[in-house]
Protein backbone atom coordinates (compact mmCIF):
# COMPACT_ATOMS: atom_id res chain seq x y z
CA UNK A 1 0.00 0.00 0.00
CA UNK A 2 2.83 2.60 0.90
CA UNK A 3 5.79 3.09 3.01
CA UNK A 4 6.26 5.71 5.28
CA UNK A 5 8.92 7.70 6.21
CA UNK A 6 11.40 8.12 4.10
CA UNK A 7 13.16 10.18 6.57
CA UNK A 8 13.98 7.07 8.62
CA UNK A 9 16.12 5.80 5.47
CA UNK A 10 19.30 7.59 5.46
CA UNK A 11 23.33 6.89 5.07
CA UNK A 12 23.42 6.14 8.87
CA UNK A 13 24.62 3.18 10.85
CA UNK A 14 22.80 2.26 13.69
CA UNK A 15 23.80 0.03 16.86
CA UNK A 16 21.87 -3.12 17.17
CA UNK A 17 22.05 -7.25 17.17
CA UNK A 18 20.10 -9.18 14.71
CA UNK A 19 21.48 -13.10 15.32
CA UNK A 20 23.74 -12.69 12.33
CA UNK A 21 27.72 -12.15 12.10
CA UNK A 22 27.74 -9.15 9.48
CA UNK A 23 24.77 -7.39 11.09
CA UNK A 24 25.81 -5.23 13.30
CA UNK A 25 25.72 -1.46 13.06
CA UNK A 26 27.75 1.12 14.60
CA UNK A 27 26.30 4.56 14.44
CA UNK A 28 28.77 7.18 13.17
CA UNK A 29 28.86 10.85 14.10
CA UNK A 30 31.27 13.68 14.01
CA UNK A 31 32.12 12.32 17.29
CA UNK A 32 34.29 9.54 16.19
CA UNK A 33 37.43 12.54 16.04
CA UNK A 34 36.75 13.46 19.67
CA UNK A 35 38.84 10.74 21.49
CA UNK A 36 41.87 11.80 19.92
CA UNK A 37 41.01 15.61 20.05
CA UNK A 38 40.51 14.77 23.81
CA UNK A 39 43.70 12.93 24.34
CA UNK A 40 45.76 16.39 23.86
CA UNK A 41 44.45 17.51 26.71
CA UNK A 42 44.35 14.44 28.94
CA UNK A 43 40.79 14.28 28.38
CA UNK A 44 38.70 11.25 28.71
CA UNK A 45 35.43 11.56 26.51
CA UNK A 46 32.13 10.76 27.64
CA UNK A 47 30.33 7.50 26.71
CA UNK A 48 27.00 8.19 25.06
CA UNK A 49 24.60 4.85 25.06
CA UNK A 50 22.44 4.39 22.06
CA UNK A 51 19.16 2.28 21.61
CA UNK A 52 19.77 -1.11 20.45
CA UNK A 53 17.05 -2.73 18.82
CA UNK A 54 16.83 -6.92 17.26
CA UNK A 55 15.11 -7.81 14.52
CA UNK A 56 12.54 -11.00 13.93
CA UNK A 57 10.30 -12.52 11.77
CA UNK A 58 6.55 -11.80 12.47
CA UNK A 59 3.61 -14.41 12.26
CA UNK A 60 -0.29 -14.10 12.28
CA UNK A 61 -0.17 -14.25 15.93
CA UNK A 62 1.46 -11.29 15.68
CA UNK A 63 -1.79 -9.33 14.61
CA UNK A 64 -3.26 -7.59 17.02
CA UNK A 65 0.50 -6.30 17.96
CA UNK A 66 1.01 -5.15 14.57
CA UNK A 67 -2.08 -3.54 14.13
CA UNK A 68 -1.86 -1.83 17.29
CA UNK A 69 1.35 -0.25 15.92
CA UNK A 70 0.02 0.68 12.63
CA UNK A 71 -3.17 2.33 14.32
CA UNK A 72 -0.74 4.37 16.08
CA UNK A 73 2.20 5.25 13.40
CA UNK A 74 0.83 4.10 9.92
CA UNK A 75 -3.22 4.34 9.33
CA UNK A 76 -3.67 8.13 10.44
CA UNK A 77 -1.02 9.12 8.29
CA UNK A 78 -1.22 7.67 4.81
CA UNK A 79 -1.71 9.95 2.11
CA UNK A 80 -5.05 8.42 0.77
CA UNK A 81 -6.48 7.19 4.11
CA UNK A 82 -6.36 11.33 4.69
CA UNK A 83 -7.70 12.57 1.21
CA UNK A 84 -10.80 10.39 2.38
CA UNK A 85 -10.69 10.67 5.94
CA UNK A 86 -11.27 7.16 6.21
CA UNK A 87 -10.63 7.20 9.86
CA UNK A 88 -12.70 10.47 11.27
CA UNK A 89 -11.14 10.18 14.93
CA UNK A 90 -7.99 8.98 16.36
CA UNK A 91 -10.15 5.69 18.15
CA UNK A 92 -11.63 5.54 14.28
CA UNK A 93 -10.94 1.75 13.27
CA UNK A 94 -11.33 0.43 9.71
CA UNK A 95 -11.88 -3.11 9.64
CA UNK A 96 -11.29 -3.71 5.94
CA UNK A 97 -7.68 -1.66 6.22
CA UNK A 98 -6.72 -3.81 9.17
CA UNK A 99 -7.69 -7.52 7.80
CA UNK A 100 -5.81 -5.90 4.20
CA UNK A 101 -2.63 -4.95 6.24
CA UNK A 102 -2.57 -8.38 8.43
CA UNK A 103 -3.22 -10.63 5.36
CA UNK A 104 -0.02 -11.51 4.38
CA UNK A 105 1.18 -12.15 8.05
CA UNK A 106 0.60 -15.67 7.90
CA UNK A 107 3.49 -16.23 4.71
CA UNK A 108 6.35 -15.77 7.37
CA UNK A 109 8.19 -12.49 5.22
CA UNK A 110 6.80 -9.62 7.75
CA UNK A 111 9.46 -8.30 9.84
CA UNK A 112 9.56 -6.18 12.80
CA UNK A 113 12.28 -4.24 15.02
CA UNK A 114 12.09 -4.62 18.63
CA UNK A 115 13.61 -2.63 21.44
CA UNK A 116 15.23 -3.66 24.30
CA UNK A 117 11.99 -3.80 26.30
CA UNK A 118 10.47 -6.04 23.96
CA UNK A 119 7.97 -3.10 22.36
CA UNK A 120 7.71 -3.20 18.40
CA UNK A 121 9.81 0.32 17.22
CA UNK A 122 9.17 -0.61 13.06
CA UNK A 123 7.53 -3.04 10.71
CA UNK A 124 7.52 -4.12 7.37
CA UNK A 125 4.32 -6.42 6.15
CA UNK A 126 5.76 -8.00 3.12
CA UNK A 127 4.07 -10.49 0.46
CA UNK A 128 4.63 -13.41 -2.02
CA UNK A 129 3.02 -13.15 -5.25
CA UNK A 130 3.99 -15.96 -8.18
CA UNK A 131 3.56 -15.24 -11.70
CA UNK A 132 1.46 -18.45 -12.03
CA UNK A 133 -1.50 -16.81 -9.76
CA UNK A 134 -1.56 -13.81 -11.88
CA UNK A 135 -4.98 -12.08 -11.18
CA UNK A 136 -5.79 -8.92 -12.25
CA UNK A 137 -9.41 -9.08 -11.98
CA UNK A 138 -11.22 -5.91 -10.03
CA UNK A 139 -12.01 -6.77 -6.16
CA UNK A 140 -12.49 -3.43 -5.29
CA UNK A 141 -16.30 -4.19 -5.52
CA UNK A 142 -16.96 -6.64 -3.05
CA UNK A 143 -15.74 -3.96 -0.49
CA UNK A 144 -18.46 -2.97 1.42
CA UNK A 145 -16.63 0.23 2.90
CA UNK A 146 -17.33 2.97 0.08
CA UNK A 147 -13.82 4.99 0.78
CA UNK A 148 -11.91 2.21 1.45
CA UNK A 149 -13.28 0.93 -2.08
CA UNK A 150 -11.62 3.70 -3.68
CA UNK A 151 -8.02 2.95 -2.15
CA UNK A 152 -8.66 -0.54 -3.18
CA UNK A 153 -9.29 0.32 -6.79
CA UNK A 154 -6.34 2.47 -6.84
CA UNK A 155 -3.67 -0.41 -6.08
CA UNK A 156 -6.08 -2.53 -8.29
CA UNK A 157 -4.98 -0.05 -11.22
CA UNK A 158 -1.44 -0.17 -10.41
CA UNK A 159 -1.34 -4.01 -10.77
CA UNK A 160 -3.03 -4.14 -13.57
CA UNK A 161 -1.42 -0.97 -15.07
CA UNK A 162 2.42 -1.90 -14.15
CA UNK A 163 2.62 -5.23 -15.99
CA UNK A 164 5.01 -5.92 -13.98
CA UNK A 165 5.57 -9.43 -14.88
CA UNK A 166 6.02 -8.41 -18.60
CA UNK A 167 8.86 -6.15 -17.48
CA UNK A 168 10.84 -9.11 -15.22
CA UNK A 169 13.16 -11.66 -16.81
CA UNK A 170 10.90 -14.97 -17.27
CA UNK A 171 13.18 -16.79 -15.26
CA UNK A 172 11.54 -14.79 -12.22
CA UNK A 173 8.42 -16.30 -10.96
CA UNK A 174 8.51 -15.28 -7.83
CA UNK A 175 7.97 -11.69 -6.39
CA UNK A 176 7.67 -10.30 -2.84
CA UNK A 177 5.73 -6.99 -2.46
CA UNK A 178 6.44 -4.77 0.15
CA UNK A 179 2.89 -3.95 1.26
CA UNK A 180 3.06 -1.49 4.51
CA UNK A 181 6.01 -0.33 6.37
CA UNK A 182 6.60 2.17 9.06
CA UNK A 183 8.52 3.13 12.43
CA UNK A 184 7.48 4.65 15.64
CA UNK A 185 8.13 7.95 16.05
CA UNK A 186 10.93 8.08 18.03
CA UNK A 187 12.91 5.95 15.91
CA UNK A 188 12.78 7.80 12.89
CA UNK A 189 15.53 8.84 11.82
CA UNK A 190 17.66 6.31 12.57
CA UNK A 191 17.78 3.43 9.80
CA UNK A 192 15.28 1.36 10.81
CA UNK A 193 13.77 1.55 7.90
CA UNK A 194 16.48 0.75 5.21
CA UNK A 195 17.68 -2.41 7.77
CA UNK A 196 14.05 -3.52 7.57
CA UNK A 197 14.19 -2.98 3.80
CA UNK A 198 17.46 -4.96 3.51
CA UNK A 199 16.69 -7.77 5.69
CA UNK A 200 13.33 -7.83 3.19
CA UNK A 201 15.97 -8.32 0.44
CA UNK A 202 17.71 -11.14 2.10
CA UNK A 203 14.69 -13.11 3.13
CA UNK A 204 13.59 -12.70 -0.56
CA UNK A 205 17.10 -14.25 -2.09
CA UNK A 206 16.10 -17.15 0.52
CA UNK A 207 13.20 -18.40 -0.73
CA UNK A 208 14.47 -17.97 -4.25
CA UNK A 209 12.36 -14.77 -5.15
CA UNK A 210 13.50 -12.78 -8.00
CA UNK A 211 12.31 -9.49 -7.47
CA UNK A 212 10.76 -7.20 -5.22
CA UNK A 213 8.26 -5.13 -5.49
CA UNK A 214 7.11 -1.27 -3.56
CA UNK A 215 3.95 0.34 -4.18
CA UNK A 216 4.33 3.88 -3.16
CA UNK A 217 1.51 6.17 -2.86
CA UNK A 218 3.18 9.18 -1.34
CA UNK A 219 6.02 10.89 -2.12
CA UNK A 220 8.26 10.01 0.78
CA UNK A 221 8.05 6.36 0.06
CA UNK A 222 8.53 7.29 -3.81
CA UNK A 223 12.09 8.35 -2.33
CA UNK A 224 12.65 5.97 -0.05
CA UNK A 225 12.20 3.60 -2.99
CA UNK A 226 14.39 5.03 -5.01
CA UNK A 227 17.54 5.82 -2.16
CA UNK A 228 17.00 2.07 -2.12
CA UNK A 229 17.86 1.65 -5.79
CA UNK A 230 14.39 0.59 -6.96
CA UNK A 231 13.09 0.79 -10.35
CA UNK A 232 10.04 2.80 -11.55
CA UNK A 233 7.75 1.33 -14.15
CA UNK A 234 4.76 2.84 -13.28
CA UNK A 235 3.42 5.89 -12.36
CA UNK A 236 0.07 7.77 -12.31
CA UNK A 237 -1.14 11.03 -11.23
CA UNK A 238 -3.97 10.87 -8.50
CA UNK A 239 -5.70 13.44 -10.71
CA UNK A 240 -5.90 11.46 -13.77
CA UNK A 241 -8.06 8.62 -11.89
CA UNK A 242 -11.71 9.94 -11.26
CA UNK A 243 -12.33 7.65 -8.49
CA UNK A 244 -8.95 8.31 -6.83
CA UNK A 245 -8.73 10.06 -3.46
CA UNK A 246 -6.94 13.02 -4.25
CA UNK A 247 -4.04 13.95 -1.63
CA UNK A 248 -2.37 17.11 -0.70
CA UNK A 249 0.83 18.09 -2.27
CA UNK A 250 3.20 17.03 -2.45
CA UNK A 251 1.65 13.45 -2.44
CA UNK A 252 0.05 13.99 -6.39
CA UNK A 253 1.01 10.33 -7.52
CA UNK A 254 1.12 6.69 -6.77
CA UNK A 255 4.10 4.83 -8.51
CA UNK A 256 4.99 0.99 -8.58
CA UNK A 257 8.52 0.16 -8.15
CA UNK A 258 10.94 -2.87 -8.29
CA UNK A 259 14.26 -4.65 -7.45
CA UNK A 260 15.68 -7.38 -9.48
CA UNK A 261 18.04 -9.61 -7.45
Amino acid sequence: MAVTSARGIVDMKEKGHFGRENARIDKYTLGDELPAQLAVLDLRPRKMTQPSYSLRRLTKDDKEAIIKFLRRFFFQDEPMNLAVNLLETPDSRCQELEEYSASTLEQGLSLATVDENGEIVGVILNGLAKREEVDYADKSEDCSNEKFRRILKVLGHLDREAKIWEKLPESCTKVVEIRIASTHSAWRGRGLMRVLCEETERLAKSIGAGALRMDTTSAFSAAAAERLKYRRVYSVLYADLPYAPKPEAPHLEARVYVKEL
